[in-house]
């Protein structure tokens, strides 16, 4: 019996053993009670999966919305892909396992705390095993289709999502006071104190613009063109959206390794810093806010100390942006005016 302990570190990160597995296969169950809004982004690179059947969860976690809109993308995809898809749901589904299968034969599973997500499969520190022994197979398959599933269609799907945009637009989001540890210890002190170093990061480009839906918490892999050497563990990006303007949030670097890879095709941002969302509230809904890179540039300017500045060189604008530069050196100052900001919408 063949088995592999997972995590999302090294060589046997989650996705790449699916990936790899999957390439013996033509069908796979997916069990996951989350979903990636970009399901065929995670999907595009298991070519040989002819059938998908998926377990999910709609009402279980209040996430029936963003569920739908994951499910319809997976319709859709099967649709242009000529890939038989299969949909259910329970609402008591909390566990996380991938079944694979060449026609009826097992080729191995994956029981695993990670969710099919690009955080559950890639970045998340995740922990789950990879077995490619047929008979424990069967035995996790007749529990989990023992199970009561609700069959959901392509037509139900299309009908419910509808029915949900429409709800969401007539019952705002309620904002209710949250308490958070970050106001009172961990990300505030290393802004205000440390030899870490802060950085404006622009992401998208005109021909690519980073859109509504877009989190600067699920895609953590910040990229340049070439390698580094001034940003190291620790640092800070403010993460600012060409085209629109609008800043997408705080994260920090969490090592020093620039992982090399491409994530779609024409990717020229190929050496990647893993970093961690610190406004993450905010950062679900930026394009809520109106705050926007330039104007904050504007209001610090009228607000700051004679001594205090925008970029670490002394200058009080942040011109390089428009003229391509990949990340622009700012002062403490400045971003911690910019985390001030954003804790003032919340």
């Amino acid at each position: 019996m063949g088995i592999m302990i997972l995590s999302n570190e090294g060589e046997f990160n989650h996705y790449n053993v699916l990936m790899k597995y999957s390439a013996m296969a033509d069908r796979m169950v997916i069990i996951s009670p989350f979903l990636s809004p970009d399901m065929p982004g995670l999907l595009a690179d298991m070519p040989s999966i002819k059938r998908i059947e998926l377990y999910t969860n709609l009402d279980g976690y209040g996430m029936a919305s963003s569920v739908l809109s994951s499910i319809n993308g997976l319709y859709e995809y099967g649709r242009d892909q000529r890939i038989d898809v299969v949909v259910k749901y329970n609402d008591h589904l909390h566990g996380k396992a991938y079944l694979l299968y060449k026609g009826i034969e097992s080729r191995g599973f994956l029981i695993t705390s990670g969710n099919f997500t690009d955080n559950g499969l890639k970045h998340n520190h995740e922990y789950g095993v990879f077995l490619d022994n047929e008979s424990l197979q069967k035995k996790l398959a007749e529990q989990i289709f023992g199970l009561p599933w609700m069959e959901l269609s392509f037509q139900d799907v299309i009908s419910l999502n509808k029915k949900a945009e429409e709800f969401m637009k007539e019952h705002s989001e309620a904002k209710q006071p949250v308490f958070k540890v970050f106001d009172y210890v961990s990300n505030r002190r290393k802004i205000m104190t440390g030899s870490c170093k802060f950085f404006v990061k622009p992401l998208g480009n005109a021909d690519r613009p980073v859109k509504k839906g877009y989190t600067i918490i699920d895609d953590n892999y910040i990229g340049f063109s070439e390698e580094r050497s001034d940003i190291s563990e620790g640092d800070f990006f403010v993460c600012h959206a060409v085209k629109t303007g609008n800043v997408l949030g705080i994260c920090q670097v969490l090592g020093n390794v620039q992982k090399e890879s491409t994530d779609f095709e024409g990717d020229r941002w190929n050496y990647k810093f893993m970093t961690e969302c610190i406004t993450e509230e905010y950062s679900t809904h930026w394009w809520d806010y109106d705050l926007k890179t330039f104007q904050l540039v504007r209001e610090f300017n009228k607000s700051r100390k004679q001594e205090e500045h925008v970029t670490s060189r002394g200058t009080d604008s942040l011109g390089a942006l428009q003229f391509g530069s990949q990340a622009v050196r700012v002062t403490r100052e400045f971003v911690q005016f910019i985390l001030d900001k954003i804790e003032e919408l919340q």
